[in-house]
């Protein structure tokens, strides 16, 4: 090729590197062995005047980089020195801090080689800092978000495992603290007696001034009669120096209350949180409207269980005394005709007596269900027997080896099994004679209950109100064994085995 043309080729190719220098939409400059920007384009060029400190030597040929932008050699230094090493460098969303201004780029350095020698590096920038910041903003919101979902599924978990309103409400306004970095936050509850607002739980607990509590109570009585959420930014000039929420608490029927959330000083609450608190506020009315329901259901089975008590205090101890105040009264009499019919009625009076003591003692223990660990079995199913024999008037053949305790909720299963066997002899078995067999071990507890009644069908749905899903429920509760056998017209025989080694294997 002749020379001339040679040199045309050249200087084409020269002159289209130069275009894309300086038409390239990246920023490019070269750089020498010690780094000094020797050229640079306009996007580079563009960029020094967005993003270049003051503090910085302005952006000239011969400058050196880190004149230029103090601060970068941290990150910067480590990449070039690879670089001048024979490494083209590639790297994504590299943090620069110079001179308080942060950016981020994308980079290529490529060694610059001459006659075999490195004799600098090629140095091309794409600013990512805007969408870097968008996508930093964006993951920000989302793990906001996923904190705040979170919070609210542990407070329903919270609502769901209890019917605590105090400790319900108090790891509520603690989560919420911790969300947002609350100073404080409390609940103020309409009283369901006087119906007026009183401040019911705060956390982190603190002394608030009577003029304060007053104002804070006027605000909340608002919220109440409105239903809406009212919201107050800080104002230094009322010396409101914290954003405050304050938001109706809900239940079914009516509003209930307020939650009250005091936010970090000169802080601000979003509508998103806004919208998150007053969540909480509707599962706080949730929890209120539980645990009120479950108190009046409470007061419920109490009254209930008090007038079964005093039901079976009639049934069994009234009308035994009353027996055993007519055999009294007649007794005399019996004994001066015939004596061996006293002595019979003697007898008799002696096991209503007893059992009337022994109908006592039962109902004690239904009041004092303490009384069950402090009683051996043997003796808690004796009362149970005597108390049987006075009002069924059945005889029974008790017979019981105790050597051995078991644990208390054993004793209860066992307890409340014979209390519902002998139940169902005395009112459906007609049965003429009863055995009773307890053995306490240290390896074994059995009780053996057997009658000589009617039987019935133990296959049968019709004899599902003898309570013998509830025996069978019980049993398997404390790994135990019950067996229940019965014929018609052959009796029934029920037997109930404990071992401790069942309980341990699960």
């Amino acid at each position: 090729m002749p020379h001339s043309n040679r040199d045309a080729n050249e200087q084409k190719q020269a002159n289209l590197f130069e275009l894309l220098f300086e038409r390239m939409p990246m920023g490019v400059a070269i750089l020498d062995r010690e780094f000094h920007i020797q050229r640079f384009n306009p996007t580079w060029n563009d960029f020094a005047a967005r993003y270049a400190p003051a503090t910085g030597v302005p952006l000239a040929p011969g400058v050196g980089y880190f004149e230029h932008l103090p601060g970068a050699e941290r990150v910067v230094l480590p990449l070039f020195e690879r670089a001048l090493a024979g490494e083209t460098v590639q790297a994504n969303d590299v943090r620069l801090d110079a001179g308080g201004i942060t950016t981020y780029w994308n980079i290529v350095l490529a060694p610059l080689i001459q006659d075999g020698e490195t004799v600098g590096i090629l140095n091309v920038a794409v600013d990512v800092t805007e969408p870097t910041r968008l996508r930093q903003d964006l993951e920000g919101r989302v793990a906001a978000r996923t904190r705040e979902l979170q919070v609210l599924l542990d407070i329903s978990a919270t609502v769901s495992r209890s019917l605590n309103l105090s400790e319900i409400l108090q790891e509520t306004l603690e989560r919420i603290v911790s969300l947002v970095q609350a100073t404080r936050a409390g609940v103020m509850l309409l009283d369901e007696q006087s119906g007026a607002l009183i401040p019911y739980t705060l956390y982190p607990e603190q002394v608030i001034a009577p003029n304060d509590l007053a104002i804070l109570g006027a605000a909340c009585q608002r919220v109440v009669e409105t239903g809406e959420i009212l919201y107050v930014d800080p104002d230094a000039a009322q010396k409101l120096y914290e954003p405050g929420a304050l938001l109706p608490i809900r239940t079914r029927q009516a509003r209930t209350g307020v939650l009250v959330i005091i936010g970090p000083k000169n802080g601000h609450f979003t509508a998103a949180q806004l919208a998150l608190f007053q969540s909480i506020a509707d599962q706080m009315g949730g929890a209120i409207e539980n645990a009120r329901l479950f108190a009046t259901s409470k007061q419920a089975a109490v009254t209930a269980e008090r007038n079964r008590l005093a039901r079976d205090l009639h049934d069994a101890v009234t009308q035994t005394l009353f027996s055993s105040n007519l055999i009294a009264d007649v007794l005399p009499k019996i004994w001066e005709r015939n004596p061996e019919e006293g002595r019979r009625r003697l007898q008799e009076l002696r096991q209503l007596t007893r059992g009337a003591l022994s109908e006592m003692r039962t109902l004690l223990v239904e009041l004092r269900p303490a009384a069950l660990e402090d009683t051996d079995l043997g003796d808690l199913i004796g009362h149970q027997v005597n108390a049987f024999i006075a009002r069924a008037r059945i005889p029974v053949e008790y017979e019981r080896h105790c050597q051995h305790n078991p644990p208390v909720e054993i004793k209860e299963a066992f307890y409340r099994t014979a209390q519902e066997a002998l139940n169902n002899i005395a009112k459906h078995a007609e049965a003429a004679q009863v055995a009773i067999r307890l053995d306490c071990l240290p390896d074994k507890t059995e009780l053996a209950i057997l009658d000589d009644g009617i039987g019935f069908d133990t296959q049968a749905t019709e004899h599902k109100g003898l309570g013998l899903g509830i025996m069978h429920e019980r049993a398997r509760s404390m790994n135990a064994r019950l067996e229940i056998t019965s014929q018609l017209g052959r009796g029934t025989r029920l037997r109930l085995t404990w071992t401790p080694k069942q309980e341990k294997e699960t």
